[in-house]
């Protein structure tokens, strides 16, 4: 692997908009997806702007169930990127066309690329080797933010410092979060550096660091995939690895500047 810096922080060069709240609704995998192409999009242009997590909770279809049933009921980021590419002429601006599941209410889809603001096109996204530490960290590092699932069961009592309370014994990913960097602190080791969708007041700022097991990684089973990442048909069991499972289900959009 080539070097890397000994850390990343995507904050730093003003590649992320500040820390929002899905409240009551499942619509976390919308907003680690509107996250990471707000990133992209940044690291494309230069030009960082907010955009539309209600857009991909109410446009967005999930016929084969993946993490969910959509909407307030839960789907994946690489859906998401799939639903922007495929289905609209982009992901409208979050001012155009703004969040309002916040109490858990799912509502139809008011995509109108006439009359909204478009504010970034996909155009494919790249998931990362599962389960493999090397390739997050070369792709937070040289890509960029990151969408990764994790397991959040344990995230509630969270107040600072590096997280390492996530049961691996039985590990359940159930949330999605963006990975914007990873670093080493000085008391409590290395760590990812996670942006989570719970408001500005939670965590630190917002943010959660999950510890980053340098060497040989923890997995566990995932008895539960249909909770995070896992389809209709789809396997009943599968391993996990990192803290909280954060080296399984990860990826990132591609976006066009035209």
């Amino acid at each position: 692997m080539a070097t890397l810096p000994a850390s990343v922080d995507w904050r730093n060069v003003g590649a992320v908009t500040p820390v929002k709240n899905q409240g009551h609704c499942g619509s976390c995998w919308t907003f680690a997806a509107a996250e990471s192409v707000e990133s992209a999009f940044f690291l494309a242009t230069g030009k960082l702007q907010e955009l539309s997590q209600q857009q991909i909770a109410s446009c967005t279809p999930n016929p084969t169930h993946c993490g969910g049933t959509g909407g307030c009921e839960g789907g994946i980021a690489q859906l998401a990127f799939d639903g922007i590419q495929q289905d609209s002429d982009g992901l409208a601006t979050e001012w155009t066309y703004p969040y309002i599941s916040y109490f858990g209410e799912n509502f139809d889809c008011k995509y109108n690329s006439s009359t909204m603001d478009i504010g970034a096109r996909v155009v494919g996204h790249t998931n990362v080797l599962s389960n493999d530490y090397n390739s997050l960290m070369a792709a937070v590092a040289i890509n960029g933010p990151i969408s990764i699932s994790v397991d959040a069961s344990s995230f509630s009592s969270y107040e600072k410092g590096v997280h390492d309370g996530c049961d691996m014994s039985s590990p359940d990913i159930n949330h999605a979060v963006q990975l914007v960097g990873y670093g080493t602190d000085s008391a409590y080791g290395a760590y990812w550096l996670v942006r989570n969708s719970w408001g500005p007041f939670w965590g630190e700022n917002g943010y959660i660091r999950i510890r980053r097991q340098t060497g040989t990684q923890v997995c566990g089973v995932d008895k539960t995939p249909q909770h995070g990442s896992g389809c209709d048909g789809g396997p009943t069991e599968i391993v996990v690895c990192g803290e909280c499972g954060i080296l399984y289900d990860n990826t990132y959009p591609i976006v066009s500047t035209v």
